[in-house]
């Protein structure tokens, strides 16, 4: 009976001792710290795991408690309705964003620029948060993952730095107010659900890439950004020094500059900001016009160039038909196309 006694008492200081330990691990590992839960990954780096129910806007520090935040854990902001921003600026030491990190959280609202420390991002990341309106990805990762903003409803602006070598499954799917997108020359593979539903959109592509061979295999509109070959105006610039030396100086000094001096400030003096080809409208039959002049391919008159000049610059570049470009996508873009201008020149 009395060995009986002493093998109770036993297990139960075993099962006391236990579970004392249990509860001192816990409470070294997870805590608070000004609204967000961390937990201890080791002696120098922690994790974001989550916020309390009324914190709205999340700031990923660099520090917490002299340990490097090098992560956010999976299903960490999963079904959050309450955060509406979150703030990457500061977290120069994160490495990671686990899978449903901020899955469904329906309020995340704004621009989320995704830092370039980050160097891997796992499925689903950022799918359904129905609010978000643009993504600026910076992250190292090189892969955009699958569904990572997939069912984002109001996302209109993505801009992919060219270290992005693939776009996974479903990555961009049933994003259905994503009208344009810039598909760096970087990518070599995109699955052919990345796009999913998304009906309305237009790729940015470069020639020779894989982004256009893409487009063109599944049957989505797309633009070419980098100008035309630049080897037909080759033909033209042999016969140009016979011809143009001889008759063209003695009469374009004395009549040209005439010309546009008496009537460009009288028929453009006011002109639309974008209308490159002149017809009062700005789409992109304006774009193509601009591409076509930067490869020598086609001759705008002088009194129509400060219409395409979107920048503002003095002259037509790659940039104005970008800027161009993007406004018929709908991204907001610093200057007023499809606006009457002053003419100021």
């Amino acid at each position: 009976m009395k060995k009986y006694a002493k093998t109770i008492v036993s297990i139960g200081l075993a099962i006391l001792l236990t579970f004392s330990s249990a509860c001192i691990v816990f409470a070294e590992t997870i805590f608070y710290y000004n609204g967000l839960l961390y937990t201890y990954l080791n002696n120098e780096q922690v994790s974001l795991y989550g916020a309390d129910e009324n914190k709205t806007d999340i700031i990923v520090p660099d520090l917490i408690n002299g340990r490097a935040v090098v992560e956010i854990g999976n299903r960490a902001f999963m079904d959050n309705g309450t955060i509406t921003s979150i703030d990457f600026s500061t977290a120069s030491n994160l490495k990671r964003i686990g899978s449903f990190a901020f899955c469904n959280s329906t309020n995340l609202s704004g621009e989320v620029v995704i830092p370039g420390s980050v160097i891997s991002i796992d499925t689903a990341a950022f799918q359904e948060c129905t609010s978000l309106a643009s993504v600026v990805f910076d992250a190292q990762s090189g892969f955009v993952p699958n569904q990572c903003f997939s069912g984002c409803t109001l996302l209109s602006n993505v801009i992919l730095n060219d270290t992005v070598t693939e776009i996974g499954y479903n990555a961009f799917a049933n994003c259905i107010n994503l009208k344009y997108i810039e598909i760096p020359k970087s990518v070599t593979q995109i699955s052919s659900k990345a796009f999913q539903n998304d009906t309305d959109i237009t790729l940015g592509v470069y020639r020779n890439s894989y982004a256009l061979e893409y487009a063109e295999n599944n049957g989505i509109k797309y633009v070419i950004l980098d100008p035309e070959p630049t080897e037909p105006p080759t033909e033209p610039s042999t016969e140009a020094p016979t011809d143009a030396p001889t008759e063209e100086p003695t009469v374009e000094p004395t009549q040209q500059p005439t010309q546009p001096v008496t009537e460009a400030p009288t028929e453009a003096a006011v002109f639309i900001l974008g209308d490159a080809n002149g017809d009062n409208s700005v789409d992109v039959t304006d774009a193509t016009v601009m591409q076509r002049y930067l490869a020598n391919m086609h001759y705008i008159d002088e009194k129509v160039i400060m219409h395409g000049d979107i920048d503002g610059d003095g002259e037509i570049s790659i940039q104005d038909v970008t800027f161009t470009l993007r406004y018929l996508a709908s991204i907001e873009i610093p200057y007023p196309i499809d606006q009457p201008t002053q003419n100021t020149q």
